[in-house]
């Protein structure tokens, strides 16, 4: 039986491709993966810390023979470009929509009891988010 590593997808990939290497790696098709992790995201709230987490240390199918320290800090300077090339692409008006959309959305989950542990770290979240932004468009 050959051995498969867990790797980022190159081919099947939506954002950085933890699903398809996960969906690879399983040999499960993608949109069950990501489904999973949709699910995980609105019943916990878990699945977008876990998404990330994946992305930081499954190393891509080009890197896969990298070490753990140099992966780590490649897949961290591709979220940083992922990141600063959605958001120049966004621009000011669709940023500050996305924004209030977002607020919305999270102020509705408040009214109907959905917020959970969301309500403790929201406002921290979306203050460190704001600094983050503001620190990528100065570089």
């Amino acid at each position: 039986m050959p051995e498969t590593k867990l790797t980022r997808s190159e081919a099947d990939r939506m954002i950085a491709g933890v699903c398809g290497g996960l969906a690879a790696y399983l040999n499960i098709d993608p949109v069950l993966v990501r489904l999973a992790f949709v699910i995980l995201l609105f019943a916990s709230g878990i699945g977008f810390p876990i998404y990330l987490i994946l992305w930081v240390i499954m190393p891509s199918e080009v890197g896969a023979d990298k070490l753990g320290a140099d992966v780590i800090h490649d897949n961290i300077e591709e979220m940083s470009k992922t990141v600063s090339d959605g958001m120049s692409r966004i621009g000011r008006p669709n940023t500050v929509g996305i924004v209030l959309v977002l607020l919305g959305i999270y102020f509705l989950f408040g009214q109907f009891g959905w917020g959970g542990w969301l309500s403790a770290i929201f406002w921290p979240l979306l203050i460190i988010g704001a600094g983050v932004y503001m620190l990528f468009r100065r570089g």
